[in-house]
């Protein structure tokens, strides 16, 4: 049987329809059997032809990147009819991008006796591609090849657990399933993601994720969870060439039962498409008492990731004596006092760019913990890089990722910023009467110059068994060159010390100053306080430093 629509296609590729009955017939063949198959046939005689003008050349390194570029190429023209005849092959490979068609005659392309599985041919219909999860180095692993279809799925207590597809490569690995009903219903699990047991076993049995506990699965159209390599291996080439994936669940919408699946992973490939770029002895020393060597960045077809190792000498820490406050079951407070070596620098909190040779900035990093109104930060990718693995007593491991960067190109890293975390005087404190602060705000300033002001006290009171909470508006404008406060506290007409967090909006004005307006509240308090004290142990500031490392990625 033939689709009504199919005569429109003809018309189409010699570009005789107007733009909107165009856009109306390539939605159609996105939902058309009919369709699809004629254009099956179709698609086969453009391959046969295509390839036909072509000679035969050693495949290059870049060739799946460039394997569709290279179908449009321009070829001599011979006749009228044979320019005609490429028009139209070129608007048939434009409906066939346009309506996501998976066209199996693209599946593989044999060039001098090579094999190479193009891209967007096997995963065009790629869930990772339509998934609010799935980050812009999952979509370019799926154009690279390195996503599979999967055909697994368990069924328990008339609850099936359906796997995807899979993407792997040596930054991370990454599963899209399904859980559904006996009548094909999908089950929501969680708005903010469900755990699942994860195991990553090698070939000798050894679970690199013994340690780790539950993995969290997120939910977009479908569910996808994750699990970062950064931190279990140091290298592509430290990494098995065979890993398993077990994912397992025990309870399912209130339903306890079994449900668990093992999906094994090649990884040599992956091995091979990751490029290392190595440093020696390219490091860079600090007057405020950190060394940041530079080890290693290694691109992969899902992510960047960039090594450094930072050493902190002895004039890194300072004495700190803090009151410690544990809360007996009874719920009495117990007061200690604590003196304890505390850094000052952090190899985590520090801000540098990676620009190419026009200057662009293609990834920047910050300090993770800045407001995003005053951070700056590009092409960083979440996977559990920031997560540094302790070398010696004073030294540490970092690992920063990044979405991918391909190509040959020359970039070069720019070191801009290193943070500092100074404690606060124990004088500085604001006394206040939460009751007449909608009538008069209060002020705290601090050694640093900033300014905080405190106004419009509210009081939530506690439901059943939770406890109340105070909540104050505060703005101000930090200290020059101050970008963060951190570990408020409040203590009452009791002298009980209690936790406030500021939950604020930041920005700089044109003379770099930062500036902030939020709320701070102070939550688990039995009854609306009398007076309140308010302090903070500590700020950020941050210092401007200018190290440049070039580098190439051949």
């Amino acid at each position: 049987m033939t689709c009504f629509m199919f005569n429109q296609w003809k018309l189409y590729a010699n570009g005789e329809l107007p733009p909107a009955e165009s856009k109306g017939l390539e939605q159609h063949a996105g939902e058309c059997p009919q369709c699809q198959i004629k254009l099956q046939e179709w698609v086969d005689y453009m391959l046969e032809e295509e390839f036909s003008t072509y000679p035969e050349v050693p495949v290059p390194d870049t060739f799946t990147d460039e394997v569709m570029s290279k179908l449009f190429e321009e070829v001599p023209v011979r006749t009228a009819r044979k320019r005609s005849s490429r028009t139209r092959r070129q608007r048939g490979w434009d409906i066939v991008k346009k309506t996501g068609l998976v066209v199996a005659g693209l599946t593989a392309l044999v060039v001098t006796g090579t094999v190479v599985s193009p891209t967007f041919a096997n995963y065009v219909n790629s869930l990772f591609q339509i998934e609010k999860d799935a980050d812009n180095g999952m979509k370019n692993a799926v154009d690279k090849g390195f996503v599979q279809k999967l055909e697994q799925k368990v069924t328990d207590q008339g609850i099936t657990f359906e796997a995807k597809e899979v993407m792997a490569d040596s930054m991370r690995i990454a599963v899209i399933y399904d859980v559904y009903d006996q009548n094909g219903k999908q089950i929501k699990i969680g708005e903010d993601g469900h755990l699942l047991n994860a195991y990553l076993i090698d070939s000798t049995g050894k679970d690199w994720l013994e340690d780790d506990g539950p993995t969290l699965g997120g939910h977009g159209k479908y569910f996808i969870v994750e699990q970062p390599l950064n931190t279990i291996f140091e290298s592509a080439e430290a990494t098995p060439n065979m890993l398993t994936l077990k994912l397992e669940q025990t309870e399912i919408a209130g339903k306890k039962g079994k449900w668990s699946m093992e999906i094994p992973i090649d990884m040599k490939k992956a091995k091979e498409a990751t490029k290392t770029v190595t440093f020696k002895d390219t490091a860079f020393h600090s007057p405020l008492g950190m060394e940041i060597e530079l080890e290693k960045i290694e691109f992969s077809p899902s992510a960047t990731r960039l090594m450094l190792e930072t050493t902190l000498v002895k004039s890194a820490y300072v004495e700190v004596e803090e009151e410690r406050v544990e809360v007996t079951r009874e719920g009495a407070q117990v007061k200690t006092m604590e003196k304890r070596q505390v850094p000052i620098l952090s190899g985590n909190d520090i801000a540098y760019e990676i620009t190419n040779e026009k200057g662009d900035v293609v990834a920047a990093r910050d300090k993770a913990s800045l407001d995003e109104g005053i951070a700056k930060e590009k092409n960083v990718l979440n996977i559990s890089g920031i997560i540094g693995k302790r070398q010696s007593e004073h030294s540490q491991k970092w690992w920063h990722s990044f979405g991918p960067m391909q190509g040959e190109q020359k970039l070069t890293l720019q070191l801009r910023k290193i943070y500092e975390m100074k404690r606060s005087s124990s004088k500085v404190k604001v006394d206040l009467v939460p009751a007449e602060l909608n009538k008069k705000a209060a002020t705290l300033q601090d050694e640093a110059g900033s300014t905080f002001t405190f106004s419009s006290f509210a009081w939530e009171p506690g439901k059943d068994e939770e406890l109340g909470k105070a909540v104050m508006t505060v703005e101000g404008i930090l200290g020059k060159d101050v970008v963060q406060t951190n570990f408020w506290s409040a203590k009452d007409e009791n002298g009980d010390t209690h936790q406030a967090d500021l939950d604020a909006e930041y920005n700089r004005d044109k003379d770099g100053r930062v500036h902030f307006k939020g709320t701070l509240e102070i939550s688990r308090m039995e009854q609306q306080p009398k007076s309140l004290s308010i302090s903070f142990a500590e700020y950020t500031v941050e210092h401007h430093v200018n190290w440049e490392v070039p580098f190439e990625i051949k």
